[in-house]
């Protein structure tokens, strides 16, 4: 490889020692050096130019910019050694990180033209910050030597994670106007990031294609959230993000252009390779070939010229309506908020589902009858079948689309329907039940008589799903699956049974449920709307407060239920472990039936041995399960032979 024959070296007031160093190399290899201090340099360049026309400097990422202007006006080419060996600079230039191949580089005879970009007539190398980012600082430590070990690597991601979350308590959007050559957009962003040999920083990471810094283009990463939440997201979903995903993050919009202005209302934070700035108009202009600088075989080997005269517009991400703008300027939403246009469809097709049209009474009718006749049967497939038919989860969902927009007409729309559809459900299964001769508690009647905490939470899990299908037409095919999943029609012709034999246990236990069903989903359902955005915090309030206040109410005896079930549940299992000894052998017990109320403690069961247990066997077991348990124990106890 040729040397310079003569060079300048321009080097700041404390770096003798690598003074020192160049001057060596330069001996070997018969180079002629010409010593310049930095201050000099920069205050009369001209007076140098004419000395030679390769100027070898000794520069940081803050003070680079400073020869690019100056080589680009008096025509010299560039050689620079970094004084912070992994620093931005050297990581933007793939620079070598051994100070022997760094000057050796910065000497060599090979200068190539490269692509610069100006950021309001400045010359910006690496990157230019608009407005605020959650990205790290590139010249702190954390940045500097996450690459020396994986735990520094992990500091750094977790530095990253830190400054994301703290920016929670600050971002604001501001609204914009981008210009390019061809295109002029009107849009809100909190923050942009314009990459020119920053190509892996965390902002680069964020986009689906290579960048190439000597294509002629700026390529401008635009941070455009509609609420915190979607923040939120795009933070976390940038941290876990996969190198060329195909899919750019749902609040980031992709700009790649030649020239790029960018103007707002009131000033903002501009950041110019970490230099600060404020202002209400951002020109980014790429210069192509516009300055000579020796450059490793890797910084060209990636990034070979291009002429690309394509610009790149994705914008699809960033809010365009004017609405929406309007709305994350003045405050950004803690939900994504649907805008009228969004919604119409949905609000009309649930106003149209809190009507009790004839096809719904036939379809309450139908799937009551099946309903009655499978609990009788005990056939899963036949409540199956009557679950999918109830029509009731619609008037449902209109209720909690009611209460979240504090719409009254609706949602006492939707109530008569749903009341109009309990009342057929009863008087339904309350006459089949009166019209067939047998009157026992099958396992499917059994099964809905006594509802706990569980199934409120598998109410509310299908309240979730079942606003989500309606607010998102592709997944409305679910609907049937949550129809079985919560069982709004069993429990509704289980009562009615019970109507029908005049048993108040049943009405209660499986009007619990009913009631369970339908305030779980309600309340479920309107939660899920809000956080679609279907209305906003303060609108929805009222609505909010009812439901709650319904599902608190519902909890109560749901908790006691619980309790009940979950204290049975200790029983069996204490008396499945218990060890009472007869006549020399160790007596089991099977088929254990626990009912535990205030005062005493029902047990059945049946015992397994060679002999049955005689009374004052059966009074000692007594006597020792209620000294075990604290409480009288009323006993039932079976015997089966083991031979």
């Amino acid at each position: 490889m040729a040397f310079m024959e003569k060079a300048l070296v321009v080097y700041p007031a404390d770096q003798f020692a690598l003074l020192e160093k160049i001057h060596t190399f330069a001996l070997t290899h018969n180079i002629k050096l010409i010593d310049v201090p930095l201050d000099e340099f920069l205050a009369t360049p001209g007076m140098f130019s004419d000395q030679a026309d390769h100027v070898v400097a000794l520069v940081t990422d803050q003070t680079a910019h400073q020869f690019i202007d100056i080589a680009k006006t008096l025509n010299l080419s560039l050689g620079f050694v970094p004084l912070i060996q992994g620093g931005p600079l050297a990581t933007w230039f793939s620079l070598p990180k051994d100070t022997e191949a760094a000057i050796r580089l910065a000497l060599e005879d090979d200068p190539e033209a490269i692509d610069i970009l100006r950021c309001n007539n400045e010359v910006v190398l690496g990157s230019v910050t608009i407005g605020n980012t959650p990205f790290v600082n590139q010249r702190s430590s954390t940045w500097l030597q996450r690459e020396q070990s994986p735990w520094r690597y992990a500091m750094y991601w977790l530095a990253l994670l830190w400054r994301s979350i703290r920016n929670l308590f600050t971002i604001s959007v501001f609204p914009v106007t981008i210009t390019t050559e061809k295109k002029e957009l009107h849009t809100a962003i909190s923050g942009m990031v314009a990459i020119e040999n920053d190509i892996y920083s965390a902002a680069a990471r964020l986009l689906d294609t290579t960048i190439s810094v000597q294509d002629n283009r700026v390529s401008c990463v635009a941070i455009a959230p509609k609420s915190v939440v979607q923040y939120l997201e795009f933070l976390f979903g940038s941290l876990l993000r996969r190198k060329n995903q195909r899919k750019l993050p749902s609040c980031i919009g992709y700009i790649k252009t030649k020239r790029l202005t960018l103007t707002t209302p009131k000033p903002v934070r501009v950041v110019l390779d970490g230099r600060l700035r404020k202002t209400d108009t951002v020109e980014l202009e790429m210069y192509p070939r516009a300055v000579r600088i020796n450059m490793s075989d890797e910084y060209h080997d990636f990034h070979e010229p291009i002429d690309d005269n394509k610009d790149t517009m994705r914008t699809d991400n960033l809010p365009h309506n004017e609405e929406r703008i309007s709305m994350i300027t003045r405050h950004l939403p803690l939900f994504t908020h649907a805008l009228e246009e969004d919604f119409r469809e949905l609000f009309l097709q649930v106003r149209d589902s809190a009507v009790a049209h004839p096809h719904y009474i036939a379809l309450m009718i139908l799937s009551s009858v099946v309903a009655t006749l499978g609990l009788f049967l005990s056939s899963t497939a036949v409540i199956i079948g009557a679950m999918v038919l109830a029509p009731l989860m619609a008037p449902i969902v209109a209720v909690a689309m009611g209460l979240l927009r504090s719409d009254r007409s609706l949602t006492t729309q939707a109530l008569q329907t749903i009341g109009i559809g309990v009342v057929l459900g009863l008087l339904v299964s309350a006459s089949l039940a009166m019209l067939v001769p047998v009157k026992e508690i099958t396992p499917e009647i059994a099964g809905r008589l006594q509802p706990t905490l569980l199934d409120l939470g598998v109410a509310i899990a299908c309240g979730i799903a079942g606003a989500y299908a309606y607010a998102r037409a592709s997944v409305m095919r679910s609907l049937p699956g949550v129809a079985i999943a919560v069982a709004l029609v069993p429990p509704l012709c289980v009562a009615g049974i019970g109507l029908g034999w005049g048993s108040i246990s049943m009405i209660w236990g499986a009007g619990l449920l009913l009631a369970t069903n339908l305030v779980g989903i309600a309340g479920a359902a309107a939660l899920t709307f809000l956080v679609l955005g279907y209305a906003p915090v303060k609108r929805a309030r009222k609505g909010l407060i009812v439901t709650l206040v319904s599902v608190g109410i519902i909890t109560i005896p749901l908790a006691f239920a619980f309790s009940s079930i979950y204290q049975n549940y200790r029983i069996e299992r204490d008396i499945s472990s218990f060890e009472f000894v007869y006549q020399n052998q160790r007596i089991e017990f099977t088929n254990i039936e626990v009912n535990a109320r205030r005062h005493a403690i029902y047990l059945r069961a049946d015992t397994i041995g060679s002999q049955p247990l005689d009374e004052a066997s059966m009074r000692e077991l007594k006597a020792e399960l209620e000294t075990r348990w604290g409480r009288s124990v009323i006993l039932e106890v079976g015997f089966r032979y083991r031979l």
